[in-house]
């Protein structure tokens, strides 16, 4: 599993990119739920930092349309530069 930015995590199979939120179950197992499935990793990245910047949005962190549009670039911005392996702290 890949963490991409908060609590949501990416994985893989065959078939399809899946991106969920981690939740651990009583046996230490990490499963994802609130599943979402992507044909690409481009499109789960993406995706995944609109629903971030949503999650914000909702909490009442962010309040106006321009910090809303900083804030996803900086989303995409932490996504990317984990994906590439930079460091993001």
């Amino acid at each position: 599993m890949i963490h991409l930015i908060d609590n949501y995590y990416l994985t893989a199979d065959n078939n399809s990119y899946t991106v969920g939120t981690a939740r651990k179950k009583p046996d230490s197992r990490v499963i994802l739920v609130g599943t979402r499935y992507y044909l690409s990793l481009a499109r789960a990245v993406s995706e995944t930092a609109e629903i971030a910047l949503r999650d914000r949005i909702a909490a009442g962190e962010i309040t106006t349309l321009q910090v809303a549009v900083e804030e996803l670039r900086n989303i995409k911005g932490q996504i990317q530069a984990a994906i590439s392996g930079k460091d993001v702290n």
